[in-house]
């Protein structure tokens, strides 16, 4: 939750990200600011991790009881699916499903293991190094999200670093409860920490860092190639708009440089070793049906879409996307002072996911930093925004919890457990439409920047 800080549209800009020349310093935080957003990003680690007791101690990931426990994790089951613990390596030994940088993870990973004395046991200590991986992803990200709030955003806020607006960012990002229960549930926090990390470094002027930072988390999960769709319009806004000259091509063009040079240095040398297993991402992303959480799934379970036609999904997912990207630019290019751009990362990511073919729940963990760094900076809609907020998290627990009973009824069709498809539907919709609330709100805001002079 940033305060509300002076935005370009007041003297001068010099790129995509509104920096104005002469911008005041902001003040540093201490020692005690770091300790803290540590501690929160460790405490939501530790919470996580708790969150699987069940699953890591109890045995539910062998009995089936994993759904009810809401403790799944593809940690665990692709562990063998992968053949992992068979010494396989990704990609040149077997085609996987992800991105590179989450490939090599898996690996790494693995191989840390394999002293372990038997399969079950390397299985348990592969979900145990896993998560220790990405509670040290969990604090990267907190640290960093707690940095940028605090200090006001990308463009800093004229006023010393607000301590209070860090600390609860921190805790948003590691301990609402939607955190707490996707907590190593895929790989989806080393992506998070490094395109939150890169924002970091934008927001410091380190632009080729920033850049390899968002390229390698394009490498382990591709969301963060949204970036530089709004990055790209600022830069045009810029030259057309307030005739800014090569400064604005610099920061947007050098990001994209770092940020492909970086994605290339983990890529290439995987293609080069087997180019079938390399491109098995890409042809899974695009071969893939709709799936759970997908708006295309719950109407197509009614007979209301037909979602077993892949090409209709792949249209209409790109077509409804493209067109949110369209809006998303038109709100850059024609709003009367330059919005934030941390808010317009926001609403594409968020793009992505309403029109996606396939919502899994720990996407949440996407979402969760961006959304402390949108969050609105006119004071008359922050009221709103808390509201919104909280119907979009209870929203997001109640998809959680709903998609593992749903699950455990389509498993047991007979049983008389779980939950039926017309709850599963009203959960997905739920998650839908409040994320839409949220972006409502920060849109709203976005368009109002530079109508009159911001809360400070």
């Amino acid at each position: 939750m940033t305060s509300s800080p002076q935005r370009s549209g007041t003297a001068g800009t010099g790129g995509a990200d509104g920096r104005t020349v002469g911008a005041p310093a902001v003040s540093s935080p201490g020692p005690a600011v770091w300790a803290w957003l540590v501690g929160i990003g460790l405490t939501g680690a530790v919470l996580g991790y708790l969150g699987k007791v069940r699953c890591r101690f109890g045995g539910a990931w062998l009995d089936g009881s994993q759904y009810p426990a809401l403790c799944y994790s593809d940690v665990f089951a692709l562990y063998y699916r992968d053949e992992l613990d068979a010494g396989t390596v990704p990609y040149v030994d077997k085609p996987v499903e992800y991105p590179v940088l989450t490939g090599v993870l898996m690996h790494l990973l693995a191989r840390a293991v394999s002293w372990l004395p038997d399969p079950l046991a390397r299985g348990y200590g592969y979900f145990d190094a896993t998560a220790a991986v990405m509670g040290v992803c969990l604090v990267v990200t907190v640290v960093c999200t707690g940095w940028l709030v605090g200090r006001g955003g990308v463009v800093p806020a004229r006023r010393p670093f607000d301590l209070r607006a860090a600390l609860f960012a921190g805790v948003f990002v590691a301990l609402v409860p939607a955190a707490v229960l996707t907590f190593a549930i895929n790989w989806d926090l080393l992506a998070v920490a490094l395109a939150v990390g890169g924002l970091a470094c934008y927001a410091r002027n380190r632009l080729w860092a920033a850049g390899a930072l968002i390229g390698l988390a394009v490498a382990a999960k591709f969301y963060p190639f949204l970036f530089f769709g709004p990055l790209f319009v600022f830069m045009v806004r810029d030259l057309v708009r307030d005739g800014a000259g090569r400064d604005a091509v610099v920061r947007f063009a050098t990001p994209l440089a770092g940020a492909l040079l970086a994605w290339g240095a983990v890529n290439l040398p995987v293609y080069l070793a087997s180019p079938e297993g390399w491109v098995e991402f890409f042809t899974f992303s695009r071969e893939r049906g709709a799936d759970w959480g997908s708006v295309y799934y719950v109407l197509g379970a009614f007979d209301l879409f037909p979602y077993a036609d892949l090409d209709r999904v792949n249209l209409v997912g790109t077509g409804t996307l493209l067109l949110a990207c369209v809006g998303i630019a038109l709100l850059i290019l024609f709003a009367p002072g330059r919005p934030p751009v941390e808010q317009l990362l926001f609403l594409v990511v968020a793009a992505f996911l309403v029109t996606n073919k396939v919502w899994s729940p720990q996407f949440v963990l996407w979402l969760l930093p961006l959304a402390m760094l949108a969050w609105p900076r006119r004071r008359a809609l922050q009221p709103v925004a808390v509201a919104l907020v909280g119907i979009w998290q209870l929203a997001e627990i109640g998809y959680i919890v709903g998609i593992w009973h749903y699950l455990w009824f389509y498993q047991n069709p007979d049983a008389g457990v779980g939950i039926g498809l017309t709850a599963y539907a009203v959960v997905t919709f739920g998650r839908l439409v409040s994320l839409l609330g949220v972006c409502a709100v920060v849109a709203v805001d976005s368009a109002m920047t530079g109508v009159s002079e911001l809360d400070n």
